[in-house]
């Protein structure tokens, strides 16, 4: 953790410290929940060590300010809020069928493109580089409104506000990518001529002894992974296979329904061809 030596450290040097740090944190980051989760906490963990600085440091003067509201901060904040968002969609990706994440992904674009307009003029501002209401915008007032729960001596609303739209512009085009690719899965789904025509319930089972049997990718391929290219071999949308799975656990009449049948099924075909 960086210290401050003597009270002679300054903001600046500081965070130039906090984003080395962070872009250590992003170099490693991928696309699996548990990396953007680890990301998202470790992001959290600096934000909070900059509210710590922030909170005993006193600014020379308005510049430096400005500077730290403007640019050191929502930098940090917006690949917090970022990756918080992220993780969100994928959650709920988990839990919905294609139809149900098309809508999903439509309503998000919706609220980013609310909030977008609702504070063009002053992104508009931020990124063309003007500086004339720097003051205004990017200084701590007492006046000011802040939301509740804002800490006064930690933001001045709009470091806050100007995170969020540069967070929500990367969410946007995730968000564009993962309707698209879930558009062009569902007309694959539609061509296929190969379809599953059991219960859902029946594929997922399989599905889950096929995990656990550690039978792709070495055993390091997730359910997840699988279900996808299940979906795809068979023209189907097993929607929230987890829920289905949770249930298949608790059934009264056994855990493994489908594959005694197929084992069944199986011998019967073997003996038969003796």
């Amino acid at each position: 953790m960086n210290k401050i030596k003597g009270g002679t450290m300054d903001s600046k040097s500081f965070s130039e410290g906090l984003q080395a740090r962070m872009k250590e944190v992003l170099d490693a980051a991928t696309d699996d929940r548990t990396s953007l989760m680890m990301t998202m906490v470790t992001l959290r963990s600096l934000l909070v060590e900059l509210k710590r600085f922030v909170l005993t440091y006193r600014f020379r003067d308005e510049s430096e300010e400005v500077s730290f509201f403007k640019k050191i901060k929502p930098l940090l904040l917006s690949e917090y809020l970022y990756y918080k968002k992220r993780i969100a969609i994928q959650q709920d990706d988990s839990f919905l069928s294609m139809e149900e994440r098309v809508k999903n992904y439509q309503k998000i674009l919706r609220k980013l493109q609310r909030y977008t307009r609702k504070n063009q003029d002053f992104y508009a501002y931020c990124i063309t580089g003007a500086t004339e209401e720097d003051t205004q915008y990017f200084i701590r007032k007492e006046s000011r409104r802040l939301s509740p729960g804002a800490d006064e001596n930690f933001t001045t609303g709009y470091d806050v506000k100007l995170a969020k739209l540069l967070a929500y512009e990367r969410v946007r085009l995730v968000v564009v990518d993962a309707l698209r690719k879930t558009k062009e899965h569902q007309q694959t789904l539609g061509a296929n001529p190969l379809q599953w025509t059991n219960q859902k319930v029946a594929l997922v089972e399989l599905i889950y002894a096929l995990h656990a049997a550690g039978v792709f990718n070495y055993g390091r391929a997730d359910v997840k992974q699988i279900v996808c290219r299940f979906e795809e071999m068979f023209s189907i949308d097993l929607g929230n296979y987890a829920r289905v799975f949770a249930e298949i656990r608790i059934r009264k009449s056994g855990q493994s329904n489908f594959l005694d049948q197929a084992k069944e099924k199986y011998l019967q075909l073997v003996n038969s061809m003796y």
